[in-house]
């Protein structure tokens, strides 16, 4: 029994929280060579994919800037140095969505645009009984012409007042399988507000349509006093400069389970922009979709989508969400994936403001965990400081790998030391649940 005791106390052990690092820079898990600008003082630092990569705080403040002497010199975050992307307004129509009440949660459900006297509706052909009365369960955009990334849907629409009503973004390729992208809830005060919205619009997160259609559909908590009337929509799109310069980072090869399944894990979650898939066993086209989830038995959370083609590599957009582990799916209607593609992890570019008052050479240390904010306002560290000051100053040079690559983790599958682990756990129960047996169980009566 005090053998289980004491396996227990171990298995307890095993969980306690990391210790935090020290505070020099043997504690963090990639330190690169920083060389400034002519003139030193005050200059911008790019955190370059390396660096990006190796961070395990989620709001990225395990990066900090050493002189020879091992001091921490001052810097606070700014704004990254590239241009803002371009954004633009499209108008679409509304296609009405008619079809029985939840036909759209349904599963199997299919779409078809049908040209009416009044103009375009959208049917539900499958996955629901047909209704002599359909209701309008959405409204359908199409979107497959429209350039760039996606940012936002203005709605053009008439809600019923006083009465919250949540909208919900869903893009397909094919009318059939649907990705979420966006959602929102919006509220009409009056009805003096004549069913406008202003600027009130629902994000998408600049999610990559790819050539795909969009789908609304809305829901509230309590019966709608009035119908939501969904006339058009104008949607934000920014289009990104032709040479995506993000930072990136090649992985090692992905677990390919099958044709249609792909999955890696990363050492640790990690805030991805997008991914971009090249295929590597001739394969012309294959359609896919990205699926991400924190755990192995949470489900999985679709991410985003796209066509992988021969020769070209164009990134899917993620949306910068934090996952350790990733799956893509091909499309069953193609032959899938011959062989593992090649995967390149795209972050958000992140810029830092250094003042350079210590003694060189420098040191960018970037992945540490248990360590506290470092950064400063940036209006204290610029003196003056007024919006954009910072694109005006000078580059420090950071001096990353050319060619970085990150080792992914072992993909979900059976693992030996968590096997272990369970094990000395199980037995640990089973042997506490002995001892306690033995102490309750009603003693026998002597004959």
């Amino acid at each position: 029994m005090r053998r289980a005791m004491l396996i227990c106390l171990l298995l307890a052990g095993c969980s306690a929280r990391e210790a935090a690092p020290p505070a020099d820079q043997s504690g963090y898990a990639v330190r690169l060579a920083v060389t400034p600008a002519a003139g030193g003082g005050l200059q911008r630092i790019r955190l370059p994919a390396e660096a990006l990569a190796a961070l395990r705080s989620p709001d990225r403040v395990d990066v900090r800037l050493f002189d020879r002497e091992g001091s921490a010199l001052p810097i606070a975050r700014i704004a990254p140095a590239d241009a803002r992307d371009a954004l633009r307004e499209l108008r679409f129509d509304a296609y009405p969505i008619l079809g029985p009440a939840g036909a759209l949660e349904a599963p199997g459900t299919e779409l078809r645009i049908e040209q009416r006297e009044r103009g375009r509706v959208v049917t539900v052909t499958q996955g629901a009984a047909r209704v002599r009365r359909p209701a309008v369960l959405g409204v359908l955009f199409d979107t497959r012409a429209a350039p760039g990334r996606a940012r936002s849907l203005r709605l053009d629409a008439v809600l019923p007042p006083q009465q919250p009503v949540r909208f919900m973004v869903e893009a397909s390729a094919d009318l059939a399988d649907w990705t979420p992208i966006g959602s929102t809830t919006l509220y009409r005060h009056s009805a003096g507000d004549a069913g406008a919205l202003g600027s009130e619009a629902v994000p998408l997160g600049d999610a990559d349509l790819g050539s795909r259609y969009l789908r609304l559909s809305w829901t509230s908590a309590q019966p709608l006093l009035a119908p939501v009337e969904v006339k058009g929509a104008w949607l934000a799109v920014a289009r990104r400069a032709e040479r995506d310069d993000r930072p990136a980072i090649a992985t090692s090869a992905p677990r390919l389970i099958d044709a249609y399944d792909l999955r890696f894990a990363l050492p640790r979650p990690l805030p991805i922009a997008a991914v971009a898939i090249a295929l590597a066993g001739g394969e012309m086209l294959v359609p896919v979709r990205v699926l991400g989830r924190a755990a192995p038995d949470q489900p999985w959370t679709p991410l985003g989508a796209g066509s992988l083609r021969a020769g070209t590599v164009r990134p899917i957009e993620l949306g910068g969400a934090a996952f350790s582990l990733y799956r893509i799916e091909a499309d069953r209607r193609t032959t899938g994936f011959a062989a593992p593609p090649r995967l390149r992890l795209l972050f958000e570019p992140a810029s830092l403001a250094a003042l350079f008052n210590g003694k060189p050479p420098y040191t960018l240390a970037a992945g540490a965990a248990g360590v506290e904010n470092p950064f400063l306002p940036v209006a204290e560290l610029i003196p003056g400081y007024r919006r954009g000051a910072e694109a005006r100053l000078p580059e420090a040079t950071v001096a990353a790998a050319t060619a970085p690559t990150l080792a992914l983790a072992e993909a979900e599958g059976f693992s030996w030391r968590e096997g272990l682990l369970w094990g000395l756990l199980l037995l640990g129960v089973a042997a506490l649940g002995a001892m306690v047996w033995r102490l309750w169980r009603p003693a026998r009566t002597p004959g």
